[in-house]
């Protein structure tokens, strides 16, 4: 069977979770700590799921690369380096902070300027809004609804990977769940003229869906 090769970044404002994110699907543990991106951090793992496009499903083996980008404005030009060439780029907003939610738009539109719109450049994006135990716990108040949340994925085409929290959610549901936004990507953009020049049967040495955790990181959940 043969391999489709996706990269995959997340980005959005420091502070959304992005780490927490990548650190979680990583390893499977929550820290408490806030913790911040310096740079960009990356992790490649291996997933076999059933995928869909063009109403054929088949099983389909993925090697995802992930990178975890800082959200700080003083690292954006680092993070737009690596806009061009993903295939799935996952947005996070915090659903307990307005601001973060408003500065979608201009991630969107950042996107738009690091890409073409040739073939090599398609990609889909993913919405994803987090912190929910924050609200579900009675700790913070609602900035932004879910509604508002659908209605802009529907206005710049993204997909809505509804409202979640990245904390209480244990890792085997991270993991489904990560599991589906691949096929939800995969369905949108398939396999890429230069991605199908790279494919490559799968190794066999053993495959491990928990890379390590990530590197040099401070202040920032």
């Amino acid at each position: 069977m043969a391999q489709v090769n996706y990269k995959f970044i997340l980005i959005g404002n420091s502070g959304v979770g992005k780490t927490s994110f990548f650190r979680k699907l990583s390893t499977g543990e929550f820290y408490e700590k806030n913790i911040s991106t310096i740079g960009i951090e990356k992790k490649s793992f291996d997933l076999k799921i059933e995928a869909e496009k063009d109403g054929k499903t088949e099983e389909k083996k993925f090697n995802i690369s992930l990178f975890d980008t800082a959200g700080q404005e003083k690292f954006r030009a680092i993070t737009f380096n690596y806009f061009k060439g993903a295939d799935g780029i996952f947005l996070l907003y915090d659903i307990t902070d307005r601001q973060t939610f408003d500065n979608v738009e201009m991630w969107v539109d950042s996107i738009k300027q690091a890409i073409d719109s040739n073939e090599e450049s398609k990609n889909a994006i993913v919405l994803i809004g987090n912190k929910l135990d924050l609200i579900e716990d009675g700790l913070k108040e609602r900035q932004v609804t879910e509604d508002e949340a659908r209605n802009i994925s529907e206005k710049y085409n993204m997909i809505w990977g509804e409202e979640q929290s990245i904390k209480s959610i244990d890792f085997d549901k991270l993991t489904k769940l990560f599991e589906k936004y691949v096929g939800d990507i995969y369905k949108r953009i398939g396999i890429k003229k230069s991605n199908r020049q790279k494919i490559q049967p799968i190794s066999k040495k053993r495959s491990n869906n928990r890379p390590g955790a990530c590197g040099r990181c401070i202040n920032d959940n």
